[in-house]
Formats: structure tokens, C-alpha cells, sequence
């Protein structure tokens, strides 16, 4: 028994063994799934071990320690999506699927311009669905019926005599073509951001200024960084009743080289501030240092993070220590002493913003407290192609949605020796998707035909020969 070979199979047949050599080993289904895991286990890397860019060393010091953070810095962990490592995991992606693309893919467009070829009766029955009918009508009677069901169900139906084919959802088979589009097009945006764009985190004093001369970036970079910097004018904390921190805010001018202001902007997390294709974010927030006056005697210092308070210690001596703690620009300072024997810190007093208390014989003054703005940028030029993307992507995912089936059919007269039209109809076809649904409405299409209005019963070709 032969195979019928349909135009959808030849055009199949023709593309394999086309391609060209220079492809052939870059399109290897094994290669693809080898560089997926491994950029898949950089990017579970990445995710594990803070990234510099997103909360700068100290975030990695804190979470491995000093020395074990800076080994990681030093072999790329840190930094590991602009690493070399990853850029050439995305480039060997990028042609493996360039190269699959050029020899599987795109040549399956030229199957849209096959014209379905009109079988007879004996090729119909080897196709993978078939239904043989026996009708008390004419052929072209037959024929036609069958037409205007399938035209209904949105097959395209081209005839030929006593002969039909009908086509359904013949753009689905464009599928796989635009979700590889959008994956050369996700790739290129990708490409583009790490061979260009930048990223970075810095915490700024409020009055002071952050550059990019330190941002984050491939080894392997051809961008420009920008010449402006942002001053952080002012900074604060907004809290609930309950006293957990409800949002941070940070008004940020943009000031060029000459210290002409550019923009301003109030920024918070999630409403980040954008200028010149650079997006900076709200990204941590706290107090740094505060000033505090000793008799008339100014003196500054440092804050450090103790849960959700800051703290600042100031030695008296070698057994006792005053810690001043305060919360955020609005509560007041309080004030602690803590020496050897004691079970604790004990509160010695309160002192409001820009408010004294005196300690013995020393009037302590609570002069100002200063913040300190966390705040993330990056310049992503890939962004905008990365969303056109995601457009194909989706369409490609809508139109492998879409069953691609093909129908033949074939009527001729049969001689049953009386007066009336006796006809047999060879239906066949076959489905890319859903084979056993596509059977079903084979069916159910067929149903019938020889008296629609009616459920008449359908006769056996014996009984229509016995007629």
C-alpha cells in the first residue's frame, strides 16, 4: 500500500533537506535545550546571591560576609547578567535559533502557497479520517451540500467538478514562523540592553549627588553613560498608625554639568523618575547621621540600622556608653546609658527636633538628623523591541491555538439500475491538532447530506443497490 503524500507533507519533505550546511550544526534541538539550562541555572544564581546593581556590595556583604562576598564579586557572581559568561550564552542562543529559524522554520511559509491537489476516491481512503456516504442524490448535488456546511464551520472550499477540497485555519500553520520571530526579536532587545545599557545602586545623603561613572555594565559594552547627575533635595518616611513604614519619598532635581536643573520629581517606590531613556527608582530608604550640640560644642553622628530604629554610641569611658536612638525625622531623639553591671540600656531622656535636655552637667542638643536615599537606576534601550517581542510571542501562541486541517472529497454516480440518483461520496482529510475531534466533525459534516431536513434512515450500500 502506498502513502498519500499531501502537499503540507511534500512541503515538509522539501524543507528538511534544505538549510544548507553552515546551519546544520548550530540547529541542533540538543544544543538548544543545553544553553536553556544553562541560562537557566545563571539566571537561579543570579536570583540566590544579590546583585550589585540592585542593592549594591554592601547587600552581598551583609548576606555572605565581607570576605565570601568579595570572592563572588571578584569571579562575576555579583554582577553575573553583565558577565561575559552570560553575554555568550545569549549569543550562542541567538544563532542556534537564528539557525533553527533558517533551516525548520521560515521555509514552512513557502507550504502557504501550495495549492491542495484534487484526489480521487481511492487516495481519500488512506488518509488518517475517512467517511464513505452512499446518497439517494445527484454527485454534484452531493457536492455542493457538503460545500456549504464546510463554509459554514469557516473551511475554504474549492471545487472541480464532482471533485472538493476545503482548507481550516490554514494561517495557523504560520505559528511556530512568528513565535520565532518574537524570540529573535527578545533576543536581539536583550542583546542590545547588555551590549549598551547600564544599571547601578547608590545610597545618597540627602544633599548630595549621584553620577553612573560607577554603574553596572557588560564586560563587553559600547554604551555612553550619562553626563547629568541627580541631587537628592529632601527625603522621608511616611508611616502607619501602627508605625510600619507605608512608602518612601525622594525629591530628586536633575542638574547638568554647568549645575543647571533639568527636571524635578518627587519619586516613591513604584513611581520611579525618567530622564533621558534612565529610569531611577525608590529603592531603600534611612537615616544616616544626626547632629547633635554638647554645651554649644557641635557633633556629628553616624546612624546605624537596628531593627527599625537608628543608632548612633558615644564612648564616656571604658565601662559606659550613651546610645541615642531615634526613628525617623519626626519622633524625637531618645537617650540611653548603658554601662558594666547593667542588665540593660537604661532610657535617660527624651529630646524633640531641634529641642535640649541637659544630662548633669552638659546641655545635649538635638540639632538635625539626616537622611540617606537608596536609589536604583537603569538604562534599558532593548525595552522598547523586547515589548514587540512579546507581541509576537503572543500572536504565535493564538495561532498555535488554531487547528490546521485539510479535507478531500470525491462523488461519482453509482449504477444501481432504476431511475433514481443513487451517488457514493468519499470524504477524507486530515488534522495537525485534535485528530480525534477532527474525526467527529467529520462526521458529523457528512451526517445527513442526502436529505438535510430530515434524520431519514440512512441506508447500507447494499440496501441502496437492492432499491
Amino acid at each position: 500500500m502506498t502513502q498519500t503524500v499531501t502537499p503540507e507533507k511534500h512541503t515538509e519533505a522539501k524543507t528538511n533537506s534544505q538549510g544548507g550546511s553552515f546551519w546544520t550544526p548550530w540547529a541542533s534541538v540538543k544544543l538548544t535545550v543545553l544553553l536553556l539550562v544553562l541560562i537557566a541555572l545563571t539566571v537561579l544564581v543570579g536570583a540566590w546571591c544579590p546583585q550589585e546593581s540592585q542593592g549594591g556590595i554592601q547587600k552581598v556583604i551583609e548576606q555572605f560576609g565581607e570576605e565570601t562576598a568579595l570572592a563572588f564579586s571578584k569571579i562575576g557572581i555579583t554582577d553575573i547578567f553583565h558577565s561575559t559568561w552570560f553575554l555568550s550564552l545569549i549569543g550562542f542562543l541567538t544563532i542556534n535559533m537564528i539557525a533553527c529559524s533558517v533551516q525548520r522554520v521560515f521555509p514552512k511559509v513557502r507550504s502557504l502557497k501550495q495549492v491542495m491537489p484534487y484526489l480521487k476516491s481511492e487516495a481519500i481512503d488512506k488518509l488518517a479520517a475517512t467517511r464513505k456516504e452512499v446518497l439517494n442524490i445527484h454527485p454534484e448535488t452531493a457536492l455542493h451540500r457538503l460545500g456549504e456546511r464546510l463554509k459554514r464551520k469557516g473551511y475554504v472550499v474549492k471545487k472541480e467538478g464532482t471533485r472538493l477540497t476545503a482548507e481550516f485555519g490554514k494561517y495557523g500553520r504560520l505559528a511556530p514562523t512568528v513565535t520565532h520571530i518574537g524570540l529573535l526579536t527578545l533576543l536581539l532587545g536583550v542583546t542590545i540592553t547588555s551590549w549598551t545599557g547600564f544599571t547601578g545602586f547608590q545610597p545618597i545623603p540627602v544633599g548630595s549627588f549621584m553620577n553612573f561613572e560607577s554603574s553596572e555594565h557588560s564586560k563587553l559594552w559600547v554604551g555612553k553613560l550619562p553626563k547629568w547627575s541627580v541631587k537628592a533635595e529632601k527625603s522621608w518616611r511616611e508611616d502607619y498608625p501602627s508605625g510600619d513604614v507605608k512608602q518612601w519619598y525622594t525629591d530628586l532635581a536633575v542638574v547638568d554639568a554647568n549645575g543647571r536643573v533639568l527636571k524635578r520629581q518627587q519619586i516613591s517606590v513604584n513611581n520611579p523618575l525618567s530622564y533621558d531613556n534612565v529610569d531611577i527608582y525608590q529603592s531603600s530608604w534611612g537615616l544616616d547621621r544626626i547632629v547633635l550640640s554638647f554645651n554649644e560644642s557641635v557633633r556629628v553622628l553616624n546612624l546605624r540600622p537596628m531593627g527599625k530604629l537608628y543608632a548612633a554610641f558615644l564612648p564616656l569611658d571604658e565601662k559606659t556608653i550613651l546610645l541615642f536612638s531615634v526613628r525617623d525625622q519626626s519622633k524625637p531623639l531618645r537617650v540611653f546609658a548603658k554601662a558594666d553591671g547593667w542588665q540593660g540600656p537604661k532610657l535617660l531622656t527624651e529630646i524633640p527636633l531641634n529641642g535640649s535636655a541637659r544630662l548633669g552637667g552638659v546641655e545635649v542638643g538635638y540639632k538635625k538628623v539626616f537622611a540617606i536615599t537608596g536609589l536604583q537606576y537603569k538604562c534599558d534601550p532593548g525595552l522598547p523591541i523586547t515589548y514587540v517581542a512579546f507581541a509576537f510571542i503572543i500572536a504565535g501562541v493564538m495561532l498555535a491555538a488554531v487547528p490546521h486541517r485539510q479535507l478531500w472529497a470525491d462523488a461519482r454516480n453509482l449504477p444501481v439500475g432504476n431511475p433514481q440518483e443513487v451517488s457514493e461520496l468519499t470524504v477524507g482529510g486530515h488534522s495537525m491538532k485534535a485528530k480525534q475531534a477532527f474525526a467527529k466533525s467529520l462526521s458529523s459534516i457528512v451526517e445527513n447530506l442526502g436529505n438535510p431536513k430530515s434524520c431519514e434512515h440512512k441506508l447500507t450500500v447494499e440496501e441502496k443497490l437492492n432499491v
